[in-house]
């Protein structure tokens, strides 16, 4: 496996646990070396990562904010 990609997989805990929980992705990835990029998408996604997730969790945070004001009023 390619130097730069073995360095990436050991400073993002995620993408490494990512790869081992989906290992036939080793295959892509050592023919590949650019499908790292795609493979951090996808780690993105299945942990929930990415803007529209973070955006949700806020949202979901005000409505129980927001009835929790309710509730003391």
């Amino acid at each position: 496996m390619n130097i730069r990609i073995q360095f990436a997989l050991n400073n993002d805990l995620y993408l490494k646990r990512y790869l081992r929980e989906h290992s036939y992705y080793y295959k892509d990835l050592i023919r590949n070396p650019s499908f790292i990029n795609h493979l951090y998408e996808l780690m993105k996604k299945a942990y929930g990562f990415t803007i529209n997730n973070k955006l949700e969790k806020i949202k979901d945070n005000m409505k129980t904010i927001n009835t929790f004001m309710d509730v003391l009023k």
